[in-house]
């Protein structure tokens, strides 16, 4: 659990490496693209929640956080990234757990997800970063700004070149799977991110991350008053033509015509769906697809009238399913997908 040390040659060829991507060669053009969840993984990136970010309700966060990251550091390496000033926490909480590495420095916003690096991989193998900007989900709190470079801070100190877009995206405001991205309007073109047009959205998604095409879906589920309706709360691909899709059969639940408008779109779309039951106090859509593919780290909330119904379906699609309580995880606005983002194996799948 060290944090190695870069040389000064290394930040000098990062330096180079983005000095050599000029604007005329998108990623997309250098054959870069946005591999699938489901694919063998280098590892997964965790940031530690900040205490400065929850006060009093910082240790039930990071209880869950430990639980969760030593749950995925027994199938591939973890990357956590905590603030300088918390380094010895995190190495509290975290100790015993093998397979993990702390990297200390500027990282903030523990919702690796919205705020680690997006990573695309070319034709070589080679990965790089799809910056896209952070604005703090709308400029939903004071100091947002601090936060905006997290995404550049850990590519820095793991040697990832960075493509750098004027498009606002967090990661969780989008959804991917076999070059093809779903988001949803009530998100990705709020007033609160962008002026830009769907058209110029799509375009620059595709040249960002090399999809094919994008499936737009009205809106995510609501109320939502941090993320403006994510769509890895609503729905996540889970193989190349199948998404699972969050549906309620209680129609005065404002989220019953958005399920179903959702529906509507994936299926004229081509893909294939399936349904999962949505419960009151956890949102079980929000898994994590372990690497290879093989295991999904589930968010519950300890219930099993909520739990099981969605547990079932979930483990008749993957071999190890692994349930997490993610309560407090909830409370703060997010699940298990939230707080991780994938490492995509280096040379290929």
């Amino acid at each position: 659990m060290n944090n190695p040390g870069i040389s000064v040659w290394g930040v000098a060829i990062f330096c180079l490496l983005i000095s050599m991507m000029s604007q005329a060669d998108t990623p997309a053009e250098l054959g870069y693209l946005f591999p699938d969840e489901w694919e063998e993984h280098a590892g997964t990136m965790m940031i530690f929640p900040a205490k400065h970010s929850y006060g009093r309700k910082t240790d039930g966060l990071r209880g869950e956080f430990t639980a969760l990251a030593a749950a995925i550091a027994e199938n591939e390496p973890v990357h956590v990234f905590c603030l300088a000033a918390e380094r010895e926490s995190c190495r509290r909480w975290l100790e015993g757990i093998s397979n993990l590495t702390i990297h200390s420095g500027d990282y903030r916003i523990d919702w690796a997800r919205d705020n680690a690096p997006m990573l695309i991989r070319n034709r070589e193998g080679r990965l790089a970063s799809a910056g896209f900007r952070f604005n703090g989900w709308g400029n939903k709190y004071q100091g947002w700004q601090r936060d905006a470079a997290t995404r550049d801070n850990i590519s820095r100190v793991m040697n990832w070149p960075v493509f750098h877009s004027e498009f606002v995206l967090e990661g969780g405001a989008i959804e991917i799977g076999n070059a093809i991205g779903i988001v949803t309007e009530s998100c990705v073109l709020n007033p609160n991110r962008t002026s830009w047009s769907r058209a110029q959205v799509e375009r620059e998604l595709k040249k960002m991350l090399g999809l094919k095409r994008v499936v737009w879906v009205k809106s995510g589920l609501m109320p939502d008053k941090v993320t403006d309706g994510h769509v890895d709360g609503l729905l996540k691909f889970i193989s190349k033509d199948t998404v699972m899709l969050h549906t309620t059969d209680y129609r005065r639940d404002m989220n019953f015509s958005i399920c179903q408008e959702a529906k509507r779109v994936l299926l004229a779309a081509g893909l294939k769906v399936i349904e999962l039951p949505l419960a009151d106090d956890i949102v079980h859509m929000n898994f994590y697809i372990g690497s290879g593919g093989g295991i999904a780290y589930v968010p519950i909330c300890g219930d099993p009238a909520q739990d099981d119904p969605a547990l079932n379906i979930i483990r008749g699609r993957y071999a190890k399913v692994i349930p997490i309580l993610s309560v407090k995880l909830a409370e703060a606005g997010g699940g298990i997908h939230c707080y991780t983002q994938q490492i995509p194996r280096i040379g290929g799948k």
